[in-house]
């Protein structure tokens, strides 16, 4: 099998940077939290392709941004020269997906809440490996000792920690093989995710067994050391000189009980921040995970500006929660 390089992504590099160029922007963000209703806010965003959204409540608009996430990973499905650059990011909503059916098999009674079509897996799919009883690979074993975890301890959240332990650990192996920019991002994914859990341990009065369960391996801060810092509510010593030296700070004052927001914002800018550079390469891999994360954060803050005009959310309130943008 010949090499993958640079070169075979001229042509979806050309198509992706044409899409970024009509991404939304910061101050066309800030024009839609200052829109007088949703009605308004939406209507600027169909000048960026954003068409026939549903704005009835919080959940059709969800419903509706997942829609065009769905679309534009079909359409790369087709053309990438590496599905595994599409897979980093297509992983979460297979293990989303999981969730759903672990707690639902539990809970027969239940309504079982919708699965997402974002995955590797079409709902059906994912379905059918859940319940089959000889398939093999890391999400059905993550499955099966989530269903175990859940049948012993009736603690679904011990179950969803084993599923995101599997998810991070299969992010890395697909980023392992592609290397370079990709393998950063989720270095740093794990370190959010990893310095995440331990703030919510904290400002919950959780253990350190309990935060042993939800810290993932792969990150630039080792798990142990974390773990040994325990319950320190000033971890930003181990952050100093890395993407998350800011957010650090910022989880220093959320473990004290200020707002979380804040540290929220701050690890979700760093992830923005480490693909920034990605902006300048005219073709290659970076230039899909760099589309990719933009998409991502897009439809992020657009959710939360609709979201947060049919709930009546200040635009103040607003405008706090927008990520930044690379566009």
């Amino acid at each position: 099998m010949s090499r993958i390089r640079d070169n075979d992504y001229l042509c979806v590099s050309a198509m992706l940077r044409g899409k970024e160029a009509h991404m939304i922007g910061k101050d066309a963000f800030a024009r839609m939290a200052e829109a007088e209703n949703v009605q308004a806010a939406a209507k600027m965003a169909e000048d960026y392709g954003y068409t026939d959204l549903d704005l009835s409540t919080p959940q059709t608009v969800d419903a509706s941004l997942n829609k065009v996430r769905a679309a534009a990973y079909e359409e790369l499905a087709q053309i990438l020269p590496q599905p595994a650059l599409l897979d980093l990011f297509r992983l979460k909503y297979d293990y989303h997906n999981a969730k759903i059916l672990v707690k639902s098999a539990a809970r027969p009674q239940a309504q079982e809440e919708p699965l997402s079509s974002e995955g590797r897996l079409t709902p059906d799919q994912i379905r059918e490996l859940f319940a089959s009883e000889t398939a093999l690979g890391t999400l059905k074993d993550a499955m099966t000792e989530a269903s175990e975890t859940l049948a012993k301890t009736q603690n679904p959240q011990l179950a969803d920690f084993g599923l995101d332990l599997a998810y991070f650990r299969e992010m890395q192996e697909c980023a392992s093989q592609l290397g370079g920019t990709s393998q950063a991002y989720i270095r740093l994914l794990t370190d959010v995710a990893n310095l995440n859990s331990y703030v919510r341990s904290v400002r919950m009065g959780k253990s350190a067994d309990f935060l042993k369960f939800a810290l993932a391996e792969g990150g630039s801060v080792d798990m142990d050391i974390l773990l040994n810092r325990w319950p320190d509510q000033d971890v930003s010593d181990l952050y100093t000189g890395t993407p998350l030296e800011s957010a650090a700070k910022f989880a220093g004052e959320a473990m004290g009980g200020w707002k979380i927001t804040p540290f929220e914002l701050a690890c979700d800018n760093a992830l923005t921040a480490c693909l920034g550079d990605t902006l300048y390469v005219p073709f290659g891999a970076d230039a899909v995970t760099s589309y990719l994360a933009s998409l991502d954060t897009e439809i992020r803050d657009l959710r939360m500006i609709l979201s947060g005009k049919i709930c009546g959310i200040s635009t103040e309130a607003i405008k706090e929660r927008l990520r930044d943008v690379n566009v």
